[in-house]
Parts: C-alpha cells; sequence; structure tokens
C-alpha cells in the first residue's frame, strides 16, 4: 500500500483514483506528496518519495533538479487549468480598455435624488476603447496561449504569436519578438521560466514598446522586471502593467494592477487539476506509467509479464549493457519492455515473467548499486 501525503486541500471526489486497496492518506513516512502551488520542502523528498504530482502546472516551487537526483518524478497537470487563465486575461484586457472600476467607483460616490442623470453627465471622464481592432502579442503559445488566441481573434483582434516551436494556427500570425513589441497594443505573457525567459521583457523591451500598449503578465513573474516596469511606467513608455505574481515594490502604483496569482483558481480548474494530478500518480505508482512530468520521459507498456522493474538512471556509457547483464544473470524472462529519454535521464520498463522473492531483491539492489542508476522499482501486477 502506498502513502501520500496531501500538502494542500483536495476535494474527496478529486481522490477517487486513490482507492484504499492500494492508498493511504498519511503524513507520515509517505511515498508520494500530492501539492498544489505551495512550497515543497526541499527535506520533504526523502529516499523512500517516489512522486510529487503537482495539482496545476508550475513547478517552480518545487525543486526539480534535487528530485531528480534523487530518482523523484515530478508530475504536473497542463491544460487543466488553460480555460480559467484564458477567461482571467480576457477579463484583465477589457479592464484595460473600459475604465469599470473607476465608473463604479464613481456611481457609488454620487448623492443624488435622479442619480441616473447625474452620472450620466460625469461618463465622458470614463471614455474607454475597445479591443476590435487593437493587435495583441501572445508570448507564448501553449494550452492557454491557443485558447486566448481564439477568443481575441473572434474579438476581431490582430494576433501575433511569439513561440520558440510555432504551431499551426488559424487565428493568429507567427511573428519575431521585436516585431511584436514594436506593433502590439497588448502584450501577454504566458511563456513558462526558464533560464531563457527570465527578464525577457527589461528596460530594451520596454522602449521598443508602444507608449499606449499594456503588458499582462500571466507566465511567471521574473519573466519581466519589475523594476523596468516601474522605470517605462515613470517615463511614460508603458501605458500599464497587470500581473498575476504580486510584489511589494509594485504596490501602490496607479498604473499597476496585481492579482494574488488567481490564473487558475476557478472551482472547474480546482477540480479538474486535482483529479488529474491524483490520476497521474495512480497509473505511476501502480503501473510506473509517466505521463506529464517534467523530469522522467512520457513512457507507457500494458502490464503484460507477472512482474515489472522500472529503472531511472542518467545516461553513461555501457549502462545499458549493465543492466542487461544483470536481468541474464538473475535468469530474469523478459516479456516486453520500453526506454524513452529526457535530457540526460533514461527511464525502462521491463516486463518478466515469476520469480522468487529473493531473486527479485538481489536483482533490484544490484541494479540500484550502478554508479548512474537513481530509482529501481518492482511491481507486482495488480491484476494478477
Amino acid at each position: 500500500m502506498y502513502k501520500i501525503q496531501l500538502l494542500a486541500e483536495f476535494e474527496n471526489e478529486q481522490l477517487k483514483a486513490l482507492d484504499e486497496k492500494h492508498f493511504q492518506l498519511t503524513d507520515k513516512a509517505p511515498d508520494a506528496l500530492l501539492v498544489r502551488s505551495g512550497e515543497v520542502e526541499s527535506d520533504l523528498l526523502k529516499a523512500e518519495t517516489l512522486a510529487v504530482a503537482r495539482a496545476g502546472v508550475g513547478v517552480n516551487t518545487i525543486d526539480v533538479s534535487a528530485a531528480s537526483q534523487n530518482g523523484t518524478i515530478v508530475m504536473n497537470t497542463p491544460g487543466q487549468n488553460a480555460n480559467a487563465v484564458k477567461e482571467l486575461v480576457l477579463a484583465s484586457l477589457l479592464l484595460t480598455a473600459r475604465p469599470i472600476f473607476q465608473a463604479a467607483e464613481m456611481v457609488e460616490r454620487l448623492k443624488s435624488e435622479d442619480l441616473l442623470t447625474t452620472a450620466e453627465e460625469k461618463r465622458s471622464d470614463y471614455v474607454g476603447q475597445e479591443l476590435q481592432g487593437k493587435t495583441i502579442g501572445l508570448l507564448g503559445i501553449g494550452a492557454i496561449g491557443s485558447l486566448v488566441a481564439e477568443s481575441c481573434y473572434e474579438l476581431g483582434m490582430d494576433v501575433l504569436g511569439y513561440a520558440r516551436n510555432d504551431p499551426e494556427s488559424d487565428s493568429m500570425e507567427f511573428a519575431s519578438l521585436d516585431l511584436i513589441l514594436k506593433e502590439a497594443d497588448y502584450i501577454v505573457v504566458l511563456l513558462p521560466l526558464s533560464e531563457n525567459t527570465q527578464h525577457l521583457l527589461s528596460d530594451r523591451e520596454f522602449k521598443q514598446m508602444k507608449d499606449t500598449a499594456y503588458v499582462l503578465n500571466f507566465g511567471r513573474g521574473e519573466i519581466v522586471d519589475s523594476s523596468a516596469v516601474l522605470k517605462a511606467i515613470a517615463n511614460e513608455q508603458l501605458a500599464g502593467y497587470i500581473t498575476d505574481f504580486p510584489e511589494e515594490k509594485l504596490q501602490g502604483q496607479e498604473k499597476v494592477l496585481q492579482l494574488p496569482h488567481i490564473g487558475g483558481t476557478t472551482e472547474e480548474a480546482l477540480s479538474g487539476s486535482g483529479e488529474a494530478a491524483a490520476k497521474g500518480l495512480r497509473a505511476f505508482l501502480l503501473y510506473g506509467t509517466v505521463k506529464d512530468s517534467v523530469n522522467f520521459p512520457t513512457a507507457k507498456l500494458p502490464f503484460r509479464g507477472d512482474l515489472r522493474f522500472t529503472l531511472y538512471y542518467e545516461n553513461q556509457p555501457k549502462m545499458w549493457q549493465e543492466i542487461i547483464g544483470i536481468f541474464y544473470k538473475y535468469e530474469l524472462a523478459i516479456v516486453d519492455m520500453i526506454s524513452n529519454r529526457k535530457q540526460e535521464f533514461i527511464y525502462v520498463i521491463i516486463d518478466v515473467e515469476t520469480a522468487a522473492s529473493e531473486t527479485l531483491e538481489a536483482a533490484a539492489n544490484e541494479l540500484q548499486q550502478l554508479e548512474a542508476m537513481k530509482r529501481v522499482r518492482v511491481l507486482n501486477n495488480p491484476h494478477r
């Protein structure tokens, strides 16, 4: 039975995949962690920690490198919150185009026996713009970016997309970053954080933008240089900035709107991502199946043997020959197998016929002793 520790709140309905026959919810020596957006402290990655399942997309709160060296899979649930983030992006666009909050606050302050007439007399102070005909530049065309592109296209906007690999799309034209900075009225950041995207938008980039442009950051806070944002606003090089990743230095700025990282915080998204994380965790722990992992390569194989070995190791010369040699040494009859690679790591699933427990233990121990080996697991076919 696998022990699962919850590091966030999950409804029982979302955890149906973790049945009582195979799983137990506990906070003592867990085999796996089920999290949302909270920090996963390094000391939670124990030798016995097999998996960290993130209900959501971003894994910046998890030390993925340490997890890989520990042989711990880190999984997430891409696409589950895409519609929720898309709708928040659209709401933010509308807030930049129309002074909705300001107009509503003005009406609340009015005192008049004929409130409608008095309010109408002041509406010239709250003239907005229309999104139709404007140009929007999307930095990042994943699940969220594709949905935003479709919606903005339907609103009559010209959509420019920037991505490392340009997918096909009927809703947008793909362009260089420099072209987007020059032409876009709205720039929406939807990229993941990496060495290549940190401070992607800084002083140089803000100087290329229209002084009427707005930047909306729903990717990660560090992608936009907040000091450069303040400088651009002070120099009237930027009309406004909306971010879902608040910082203290941006508080109190008239042209900055900060949200408390609520992009994927809807009832539907929270439920869907929780359920997907639980299903992914079940598939990995019971079958060794890998889907939507940031450090393990994708791997899926029907469980045809009585037993299954899963191996996770760093790619090194002659490593495979050593592994196969151990299987031959212990006369383990291979039924089926699959191997896949992600960056410097390789993940292998090997199904074998039944064998004595002493043989399995000895083979697993010898495999684990290989220099590059990070994790060896031996699974019983749950259907036999």
